[in-house]
């Protein structure tokens, strides 16, 4: 998926699946941190919930694919594409 915005004069490309390899570690290093939480509060059985969460965001930025924003006025125009 590659992300076209343009502001004005201004138009930039950005490759989202490159994104994916960072957010992936994110998401690693701050899982045990929920777990540690979760343990701590006494609330393991909801981790299957956090899975479950990640999941459905996942599929949520998928289904944004063809998602075209225009806002334009007088002296402004921005533009965001999802390709």
């Amino acid at each position: 998926m590659v992300m076209w915005i343009r502001f004005r004069w201004f138009g930039l490309w950005i490759p989202l699946f490159l994104l994916w390899p960072i957010l992936l570690v994110l998401w690693l290093l701050f899982l045990p941190i929920v777990m540690i939480g979760m343990a701590v509060t006494g609330r393991i059985s909801r981790f299957w919930k956090v899975i479950h969460l990640t999941f459905a965001a996942y599929e949520m930025v998928c289904a944004t694919r063809g998602l075209r924003v225009e806002v334009r006025n007088d002296r402004t125009t921005f533009q965001i594409f999802l390709i």
